[in-house]
């Protein structure tokens, strides 16, 4: 709970798809809040005629290829310019995606991704991930992640899950900062797992903690638990009882499976039907250089 969360560039990863055009109009919230400006990139991979088809099927020209990919992000822009008043640049570059996005992130100063994602299922998402995962991963920037049945776009009431672990306080002010700019509600939940039950003292003073910040922040909340095996799961059922618009949940590594980031949370990511904050932790986000900025790159080295 130590900064304030302020967002004057919004970088968004655009291939074309559902959840990309619904990613933008996400960002165009946040734009019309904190008067942010959108910096539109896309990767391009040489496949691209598979989101743009009218390039036309067989097409290997790929500077004709890419030329139509930019007057498609400079249609993007200059809507979006016209409907929300939002001052808008693009970019294309080339080469892995998770990298670039991290790196486009970096070069433009932006202070906040916003992306849309499919989630995976099964047994690979935990090895491979979707591009949507590795840039949370990646970059030390929040990342709002959408899907394509994403709630709306009023932000009424923020979720924010307390666990057991070390960082799980870090969101509270990005939290914080939210629903005092979208003039949110807070719903805070101490999720206490079987392993942790008899914590209960501890989870008390965390929460102890984060009311107090809150209330010293003047943010309306209201608080609960609950008690289960699966954070994921305990996350989704009670954000669906309260009826929250966004998830914020921390990109933490857990150490007992090695990886980087908990499997809960790569749950909550790939699988959320509500939008989903993920934060990174404030001593790793210090720890970042330029170079760090790699698709490989995982924070968490315990």
């Amino acid at each position: 709970m130590k900064k304030t969360f302020e967002v004057n560039k919004i970088l968004i990863p655009v291939d074309f798809s559902e959840t990309a055009l619904l990613a933008l109009e996400h960002a165009a919230s946040f734009c019309g809040k904190f008067s942010s400006k959108l910096h539109l990139l896309h990767v391009y991979k040489g496949r691209d005629i598979d989101v743009l088809p009218d390039v036309g099927l067989g097409n290997t020209d790929h500077e004709a290829i890419k030329k139509k990919i930019v007057e498609e992000l400079q249609k993007l822009a200059a809507g979006f310019e016209s409907d929300y008043g939002i001052e808008v640049d693009i970019e294309i570059r080339e080469g892995g995606i998770a990298k670039g996005i991290s790196m486009a992130a970096s070069d433009c100063d932006a202070d906040m991704i916003v992306m849309g994602t499919h989630g995976s299922s099964g047994f690979e998402e935990f090895f491979i991930g979707s591009n949507a995962y590795k840039v949370v991963t990646a970059s030390p920037l929040p990342v709002l992640t959408v899907q394509s049945h994403a709630k709306s776009k009023a932000y009424d009431t923020i979720f924010v899950g307390i666990d057991s672990s070390t960082h799980t306080r870090d969101k509270v002010s990005h939290a914080a900062a939210l629903a005092k700019t979208f003039g949110s509600k807070i719903h805070l939940c101490a999720l206490i797992t079987e392993d942790h039950e008899e914590e209960k003292n501890i989870f008390n003073l965390k929460i102890k903690q984060v009311k107090e910040y809150l209330d010293g922040q003047g943010v309306q909340y209201e608080s609960s638990e609950m008690h289960g095996e699966n954070i994921a799961k305990m996350v989704f059922q009670k954000a669906e009882e309260v009826n929250a618009d966004m998830i914020t949940i921390m990109t933490e590594q857990e150490a007992a499976t090695g990886l980087f980031m908990g499997s809960y949370a790569q749950q909550i990511v790939n699988h959320s039907s509500i939008p989903v904050l993920s934060i990174t932790p404030f001593s790793v986000v210090e720890s970042f250089s330029q170079s760090d900025l790699e698709a490989n790159f995982r924070p968490f080295n315990f």
